[in-house]
Order: C-alpha cells, then sequence, then structure tokens
C-alpha cells in the first residue's frame, strides 16, 4: 500500500469511528413519529407513538459518520380510538387457552428499539439510514430515507431537523394479526426530528 492510500485508510477509519460528530439530544417539544396502515382496502389508518427518546451523532462534514439510537414506549402508541388503542396494547387472553399477543403486548415488550449501523451518504443533504430495529423480542434490519432539512442555531445552542420515512413488515417480528383480513403487513413510518446538540 502506498504512502497516499495509506493515509486515506487512516482517514476512512477515523470518519467511521465517529470522532468529529457531533452528539445531539431529541427535542421532544419538536419531534414525532407516525405510521400508517391500510385498513381492508377501506381506508389508511394513520398512529403515532407519543412517548421516544434517544440521540444521535451527527457529522455535516461526513455524514456517514453519523448515528442515532431511539427507543420507542410502546404503550405510548396512539391510533385515537380507545377500542384500538386496547387491543394494540394488551396480552390477549381466553379462558383455557395461552395468552397472546396481537400487537404489542405492552406489559412483556415495553420498548422498540432502532440502533443504526450504517449512513449512506445520498447528497444534497439526503441520507439512506440503515439499522436493527428491534420489537417484540425480534431484531431484523430496516432502512429509512433521511433528509437533513436545516442546521442552525437555536439561543446558542446547534440545532438540526431531518425527516425521515421507512416501511416495516410487521410479520417479520411475528405480528400477523388481522393479515388475512386485509389488515395490512407493512408499516409506513414517518419520522420528524428537531435536536440539540448536547453539553452546550
Amino acid at each position: 500500500m502506498n504512502h497516499t492510500k495509506f493515509l486515506g485508510a487512516v482517514a476512512l477509519l477515523v470518519f467511521s469511528a465517529g470522532a468529529s460528530a457531533e452528539n445531539y439530544g431529541l427535542d421532544m417539544g419538536h419531534s414525532r413519529i407516525w405510521f400508517d396502515v391500510a385498513h381492508q382496502g377501506y381506508s389508511t389508518m394513520v398512529g403515532r407513538f407519543s412517548d421516544f427518546g434517544g440521540t444521535l451523532d451527527f457529522d455535516a462534514d461526513n455524514p456517514t459518520a453519523s448515528s442515532v439510537d431511539i427507543t420507542i414506549n410502546t404503550a405510548s402508541v396512539d391510533m385515537f380510538h380507545d377500542g384500538l388503542n386496547d387491543h394494540l396494547t394488551r396480552i390477549v387472553t381466553e379462558e383455557g387457552e395461552e395468552p397472546k399477543i396481537d400487537f404489542f403486548g405492552v406489559e412483556m415488550y415495553p420498548e422498540m428499539r432502532f440502533v443504526s449501523t450504517n449512513v449512506e451518504d445520498m447528497g444534497e443533504g439526503k441520507m439512506t439510514v440503515t439499522g436493527d430495529l428491534t420489537m417484540l423480542g425480534q431484531t431484523h434490519p430496516v432502512s429509512l430515507n433521511a433528509v437533513l432539512n436545516r442546521t442552525g442555531d437555536a439561543r446558542g445552542t446547534p440545532k438540526v431537523g431531518f425527516s425521515a420515512t421507512g416501511t416495516v413488515d410487521r410479520t417479520q417480528y411475528g405480528m400477523g394479526f388481522g393479515a388475512q383480513f386485509g389488515i395490512g403487513t407493512d408499516i409506513n413510518v414517518r419520522i420528524e426530528i428537531e435536536a440539540l446538540a448536547s453539553g452546550t
């Protein structure tokens, strides 16, 4: 390996370690996680998670050195209907049968977590963020299409804003309830994040 290639390899390792990425905490007053799912062809049902948190490391000069870690409280799922919310969160128990989980079973699985494993810089503020989503005790890869909306300053604190979209196949995690009746298996996710630099 010649000297130039060696220096290039060293630089790549430094960037990969996120040495120059700045840590940001989520601004929960201006961050949202929404999702939607097809309902038997009649409509697209919209819901959200109202309780989540996490951090991201962002390097504006080298987005591939960035990363994100978000944990969601599954009990905060909200589809704007008490009956739906109860079914989404509870463990179903019927006389003479073993308890079963139709959706989130929050008593057994109180959290979901997404941890990025790779960020690909697509140019012009666009990125593909690939990571591991853990839900119902199973972990599978998920890719998000992310856009850097803005970098700026909030009363002296560096601030960034991102939008991200992606699709999660719920059946991969064993959440197959209603699929045979036309309840969608692909869940479309929309994430709006504002984050403030930590330690400033």
